[in-house]
């Protein structure tokens, strides 16, 4: 080979080094561009934001516990409610509160303490036996009985009305002790 071939084949070399080489730069630029923009990395989220504007109007009422517009205080008359006033039972023939009854108006207390401007009936009820006289006077004793333990767990008294039903409105029918069980009790309700 000439010098002249030597000397061509040197250039070709250096030509194809410096081509070689700006590959390279051109590759390590496309994977650098593609880790900035292929491999982005999220922030998770600090706050949830929604499309209301946190105003009352676009908030709307809410009780507090996931129930828009929710009256909560109806919900103590509301039977069934795990927010309703439970009612109370008694034995035969006596005003004196059960233990389990004792359980109920704490219970009930608690919850009456949550709306201090609602005034509770308290409505004594007797079973179908006895005269209508004695299960009046009965059913009066048991919604006091009530009243003064209500009391006595800081209840306002002025927050408590009695009255009796005798055995003007029983709970169920029958006679037999399952359906008088029922009916010696007291009820709580609204005051109109």
């Amino acid at each position: 080979m000439d010098n002249a071939g030597k000397a061509q084949r040197i250039g070709d070399n250096m030509n194809m080094k410096k081509v070689c080489s700006i590959l390279v730069i051109l590759l390590a630029a496309t994977v650098v561009m593609g880790m900035m923009t292929g491999c982005k990395t999220k922030k998770p989220i600090d706050t949830l934001t929604t499309d209301l504007d946190g105003s009352a109007d676009a908030m709307g009422d809410t009780s507090g516990d996931g129930l828009p517009g929710l009256d909560q205080e109806s919900l103590l008359f509301e039977p069934g409610s795990k927010y309703g006033l439970q009612t109370v039972y008694f034995d035969y023939d006596s005003s004196t509160l059960r233990g389990d009854s004792m359980t109920t108006l704490r219970d009930n207390a608690d919850k009456i303490k949550q709306f201090p401007n609602v005034i509770i009936q308290l409505a004594g009820h007797c079973d179908s036996r006895g005269t209508q006289e004695y299960n009046m006077a009965l059913g009066e004793r048991r919604a006091l009985a009530v009243r003064e333990y209500l009391i006595q767990l800081g209840i306002p008294g002025n927050q408590l009305i009695t009255i009796s039903y005798g055995k003007e409105f029983p709970s169920m029918t029958g006679e037999n002790e399952s359906a008088w069980s029922k009916n010696r009790r007291v009820e709580f309700n609204r005051a109109r």
